[in-house]
């Protein structure tokens, strides 16, 4: 009998501290699942959203000034008719002209420092195929430009 009692004696005991066990292990489980988060984490979470407000406002900047470039582009855009097209492209063809008889005159001027004898080697080489240099002793005749 009295291994009878010591057997449960033993066996309470491990009941008893198998239930104790069991009430800490439970008791922390429910601790870890209620506690805040640590400090540190909360510290880079909103480091961390700073950074995407500082992104935000970039993005935001950059998108109000691209809509008012375009406004800006867009009025003086539609201040450009037709006529003033036309009236640019002539202006153009007009300093394309003068360029052209800029070019030529220096041509003539180049052609008329030769020397003779650099003259003639040219005209061997068949480099005289410019009409300007092939009329170098002619007058230049320059346009003023004015109108």
């Amino acid at each position: 009998m009295q291994y009878n009692r010591r057997s449960h004696f033993v066996l309470l005991v491990c009941v008893v501290a198998l239930g104790v066990v069991s009430v800490f292990k439970m008791s922390s489980a429910a601790r870890n699942e209620f506690d805040p988060t640590p400090q540190q984490d909360v510290i880079r979470l909103e480091n961390r959203i700073t950074q995407l407000e500082q992104r935000l406002y970039t993005i935001d900047t950059t998108v109000r000034n691209l809509e008012q470039q375009s406004r800006l582009a867009g009025a003086s855009a539609r201040g450009v008719g037709p006529e003033a097209v036309e009236r640019l492209r002539l202006e153009v063809q007009a300093l394309q002209q003068r360029l052209a008889e800029h070019e030529c005159g220096l041509a003539k001027l180049d052609e008329r420092t030769l020397t003779p004898a650099m003259r003639a080697a040219r005209k061997k080489s068949g480099a005289s195929g410019d009409p300007c240099r092939a009329s170098f002793d002619t007058p230049l005749q320059l346009s003023d430009g004015r109108r």
